[in-house]
């Protein structure tokens, strides 16, 4: 799958000059809300902090939203007078004929404040935010200061279990968890990085301060190599592994923890878990295939094929030729399948975004066609046999 979209297992720099002030800006957002909601309750209180962002977002949109349904329907209301302008002019391909038909249907658009790209734009509104909350999320200690501070702590208890994540010389599990040499499961750290590491310890042993120098001593040295390099024995960056740690990897590292260490260690993950699981599902993690995690990207589906019909009740054309028919049926069923496929590999996060802005969608949109009087029909429903005028005529009073 297209990268952008993927979750990489490894852990990743920081994003470049170009996604990277998006992504700070969207992390100083959920930030702030999440420290809003977690102060109210921990539980939950990343997903909760999600849904309440979506909200403010969708009604700060929403006037883009409405002129966008209007302008459709007003679309729709046209149709006829844009098809008597084609039939005007006919098929001819005389550069001059089409021009002017062009011209004449822009003219009517124009007049009656219709835009057929109109529809677009809140969907372009929202691929920024789209993006930005998948890279927020899939490195969410770096950006939401509770998260990074519960982490690093748990990285320091981790640090004071003698053998357990261990040196170059005595490789415990947690190191070998991050480099892939336990058993069933795949690296964390990017063989890259493990080079940049390598090339680090060089570095030091050659300036003759490999041993006998603390963590502390080392720290600028650290910082001036780059960022694609992680020091296990630093707790800041140990904890970016420990960030992409799966429950089953917990387990494993927790038959290596000796007793008096295991209850502060696990009630640490435990805290650190309650706000990351969303109803069972981690949504700073892949929705992926087993259950509960799949029921982000299916009511992804079932929202987007709702909303979807929704706006195809805004653009209905009784008048449409089959081919056309057919055309909006298979996007009424292609588009959710396609977003269902996205959102299993994206964090769950996404997932959650999503839905919340397509039940108020929907809402908002039930709400419009039912203020113009437009009729709801069902999907798939079969065109009527009598072609009929698009415009609704108004009943004139009776006397």
């Amino acid at each position: 799958m297209f990268d952008l979209f993927s979750m990489p297992r490894y852990v990743e720099s920081p994003p470049g000059n170009i996604m990277g002030p998006i992504a700070q800006l969207f992390g100083a957002v959920i930030n702030f809300l999440f420290n809003i909601v977690y102060s109210i309750g921990p539980a939950h209180s990343l997903g909760i902090a999600i849904i309440l962002m979506t909200i403010i977002f969708r009604f700060l949109i929403m006037p883009l939203g409405l002129k966008s349904q209007k302008s459709m329907m007003k679309m729709r209301e046209l149709k006829p007078e844009l098809d008597k302008i084609k039939a005007k002019y006919g098929s001819s391909k005389d550069p001059e004929v089409m021009k002017k038909s062009q011209q004449e249907q822009q003219a009517l658009l124009a007049k009656h404040g219709a835009n057929p790209l109109s529809g677009c734009l809140p969907m372009l509104v929202q691929f920024p935010l789209f993006i930005g909350l998948n890279i927020v999320m899939r490195q969410a200690a770096l950006y939401i200061t509770t998260l990074r501070d519960m982490y690093e702590n748990l990285a320091s208890a981790l640090l004071d279990v003698p053998g357990l994540v261990g040196m170059s010389d005595n490789r415990g599990i947690i190191w070998r968890l991050a480099e892939g040499y336990a058993e069933g499961f795949g690296a964390i750290v990017n063989p890259q990085w493990v080079q940049n590491r390598l090339a680090f310890e060089n570095y030091l042993r050659e300036t003759g301060r490999l041993y006998g120098t603390t963590f502390e001593q080392i720290r600028a040295d650290v910082a001036a190599f780059g960022n694609d390099i992680l020091i296990y024995g630093l707790p800041e960056h140990l904890a970016q592994i420990l960030n992409r740690f799966t429950p089953e990897e917990w387990e494993l590292v927790y038959r290596y923890i000796p007793a008096e260490y295991l209850p502060e260690i696990q009630n640490k993950v435990a805290d650190i878990s309650q706000i990351q699981n969303f109803f069972g599902v981690s949504i700073v993690d892949p929705s992926g295939m087993g259950f509960p995690g799949i029921l982000i990207p299916i009511l992804t589906g079932i929202s987007m094929l709702i909303s979807s019909w929704l706006m195809q009740q805004r653009t209905y054309d009784p008048n449409a030729d089959e081919r056309t028919v057919l055309t909006q049926k298979m996007m009424l069923v292609v588009m959710p399948i396609m977003m269902m496929v996205f959102t299993v590999n994206l964090v769950a996060a996404v997932g959650v975004f999503w839905i919340t802005g397509q039940i108020f969608q929907i809402i908002q949109d039930f709400v419009l066609l039912k203020k113009s009087g437009t009729p709801i029909r069902l999907p798939f429903a079969k065109q009527p046999e009598e072609v009929v005028d698009v415009v609704p005529t108004k009943k004139k009073k009776e006397r």
